[in-house]
């Protein structure tokens, strides 16, 4: 792991529903009730030479908590070991007021940011650019089928394949993660209860000419979702990114 990391932070209040792209592809996307400020890796995102950062914000309601306070969002790409420095910042509405363009949501805004570093290429820059529609095809559907199937089922086994891609592109980027695994399959041994599976609910969002699947659900819920079995308020959901790769469709975030 011999390159330099990054970290996105962004900080949201409400007033706003904000989706941030990077080079295409959406890694933020919410509506907010409070302020937040998320922060989390980004390295596995990037690639040498510019990547393109995209905001786009359109209205939503105020928090009655803050209700005389007005949208505002920024995005930073920063230095995971120097979190102060900010090698990339985009600020609504600050940097859209510098340039002398009106405030009014909705908007699209961003820029561009220049990597001069050595960095992995992206696994889903190797993937096939594919066609498919919303509602996925055959092959996506058993997919996510299969990573439902193998955690509901708690074969470890099957679950590591699900998951291989996903796991070796993430300690690629960011090193071996043993306590990770160690947690992961602990957490798939509790007794969760899984929400049934509904392929007619999937939906898979089409970005970098199809090489990358987001996959997530029509009605709003994830697209794998379990709750715990002995306390009810504790449960889990994710959504997830594809890739086709030699053949085969392959979560790989």
């Amino acid at each position: 792991m011999a390159h330099t990391n990054y970290v996105y932070r962004i900080l949201h209040r409400p007033a706003s529903h904000a989706r941030a792209l990077l080079n295409g592809i959406p890694i933020y996307d919410r509506i907010v009730t409070d302020n937040v400020a998320p922060i989390g890796p980004v390295t596995h995102w990037l690639v040498r030479g510019e990547n393109t950062i995209t905001v786009e914000l359109s209205p939503s309601p105020r928090s009655p908590l803050t209700p005389d306070l007005g949208p505002h969002f920024e995005i930073s790409v920063r230095l995971a070991e120097d979190l102060d420095r900010a090698v990339f910042t985009w600020d609504y509405p600050k940097s859209i007021s510098a340039l002398g363009l009106p405030i009014d949501l909705p908007l699209v805004g961003g820029g561009v940011l220049r990597i001069d570093d050595d960095l992995p290429d992206p696994v889903y820059r190797r993937g096939s650019r594919e066609e498919f529609p919303a509602e996925g095809t055959v092959e996506q559907r058993a997919a996510v089928q299969e990573l439902y199937d193998a955690f509901a089922t708690r074969d470890a086994g099957r679950f590591e394949s699900a998951m291989d891609l996903k796991v070796s592109e993430f300690e690629r980027y960011y090193g071996p993660q043993p306590l990770s695994r160690a947690e992961a399959m602990k957490r798939m041994n509790e007794p969760w209860l899984m929400e049934p599976f509904d392929a007619h609910d999937l939906r898979f969002d089409r970005y970098v000419d199809g090489r990358v699947a987001y996959v997530r659900r029509a009605s709003g819920k994830p697209a794998v979702r379990a709750q715990h079995r002995d306390e009810p308020t504790l449960g889990w959901g994710a959504n997830f990114y594809m890739t086709r790769l030699d053949g085969r469709w392959r979560v790989f975030c």
